[in-house]
């Protein structure tokens, strides 16, 4: 019998994690990462084993896969060849808290009593993974490839680009156990100093290009809130709500992106008359298709695109402070002051990845989202009814031809 022990190296290209909804609590809203018995971070295999079938499922040579990963059906089950011994985290992070708030399907701004909070490792967090493989056979080495070419997307937010990881080493080892010294040597096995030590790919794996990079410029200021108000110097200022920030560097969150972009697709939908759900639950409408859904009677799906966080080049900020106005007097109110930072200049790029392939009117009806955004039809952020959020496309761009969207969409929708 051979037994083939195989360890991984990932790295974290973007911060997200494996969250534990089931630790969620109602105080403070924040979703915590997944940790093991002693409080470290946790990758359960799970979401390794899901992610590696189904990156070995697009290699011909490795098919059929159900020989390789199990499968369970009502006439016929397979235990899985590969198995995922265990992960192992090898940070010392204890994680950051990332606020957002839900966008509104209907104006497109900032949902109301929906802020939340989700907890991130940072990029450049590193996990081993272990796998074994009794008795191999002729797609052992296909398989060790395949290893070197996989960029999972771990844990929660796949759509806006959390968790991307590549691979950065790998080793591995066989052993014969029908002979004394593999035997001897097997059954002696301590994790992790006697397994195989990962080295570094003889070929790097090269970043994902993106399938839109458009650059954008702030055109009336932008205010993304961090979450919450943090106070001012003197006590005996008003609270100033921060903007957004990632290692100190104002940022547009690419869930803010992407929800940007779905709710005005939905809104464009809508006004041609074509099919759009009102809750991104129905999973046959085109906004749902491209963007995602999650339904309480059908499967949920994760979105066909990536909207990565893009941080903002050449910022420059300040402090707007602003009274709330008396609805009765149209006077402004007494202990209603409060100081917002907007950032008033600067770029940032757009940067869209297809998880699954494209078609032209999935193309069509992200080009025209940006053709709003670039016509100041849409805005980004906070505040945009009172000037902020319009923004400027700047890269090279051709205005595409919609002339045909509003056919095409009804179309899909009578098919």
């Amino acid at each position: 019998m051979i037994s083939t022990l195989i360890t991984v190296r990932l790295r974290m290209d973007t911060p997200g994690g494996v969250t534990a909804p089931e630790t969620l609590s109602d105080v403070d809203n924040v979703l915590p990462l997944r940790r093991d018995t002693a409080g470290r971070p946790h990758l359960p295999g799970t979401t390794v084993a899901g992610s590696l079938r189904a990156h070995c499922a697009t290699y011909e040579e490795l098919r059929p896969e159900e020989t390789l990963f199990g499968m369970a059906d009502e006439t016929e089950r397979i235990p899985s060849s590969i198995q995922v011994l265990g992960t192992r985290y090898l940070g010392d992070a204890d994680g950051i808290v990332r606020h957002r708030t839900a966008i509104d399907r209907e104006r497109g701004a900032p949902a109301n009593t929906m802020l939340h909070g989700v907890t991130v490792l940072p990029a450049g967090t590193e996990f081993d993974i272990v796998l074994r493989w009794d008795n191999p056979d002729r797609r052992e080495e296909p398989f060790l490839r395949a290893l070197q070419q996989w960029r999972p997307r771990l844990g929660r937010g796949a759509s806006h680009d959390a968790g991307r990881c590549t691979v950065v080493g790998l080793g591995h080892r066989s052993y014969d156990l029908t002979t004394v010294e593999d035997l001897h040597a097997w059954l002696h096995l301590q994790f992790p100093d006697d397994y195989p030590a990962p080295e570094p790919l003889a070929e790097p794996q090269r970043p994902p290009e993106p399938d839109y990079d458009i650059a954008f410029e702030i055109v009336g200021g932008l205010h993304i809130s961090a979450g919450e108000p943090s106070a001012h110097e003197s006590s005996e200022e008003p609270l100033v709500n921060r903007a957004l920030r990632s290692d100190g560097r104002f940022v547009v969150p690419g869930s803010t992106l992407k929800g940007i972009l779905r709710s005005r697709a939905e809104y464009v939908c809508r006004v041609v008359g074509a099919e759009v759900c009102t809750n991104h639950q129905c999973g046959e409408c085109h906004p749902c298709r491209l963007f995602g859904y999650g339904g309480e009677s059908r499967n949920a799906r994760r979105a066909k695109i990536a909207v990565a966080d893009s941080v903002i080049a050449n910022a420059t900020s300040e402090l707007r402070t602003h009274v709330a106005i008396d609805r009765f007097t149209g006077g402004a109110r007494d202990q209603l002051l409060y100081t917002d930072e907007v950032v008033t200049a600067g770029q940032f790029r757009l940067r869209i990845y297809a998880l699954e392939p494209l078609d032209d009117l999935d193309r069509l009806l992200i080009d025209v989202v940006l053709t709003d955004l670039h016509d100041g039809l849409v805005g980004i952020g906070g505040r945009t009814t009172a000037g902020l959020g319009t923004v400027r496309i700047t890269s090279e761009w051709t205005r595409p031809d919609l002339t045909t969207l509003a056919d095409r969409l009804n179309g899909e929708t009578a098919a």
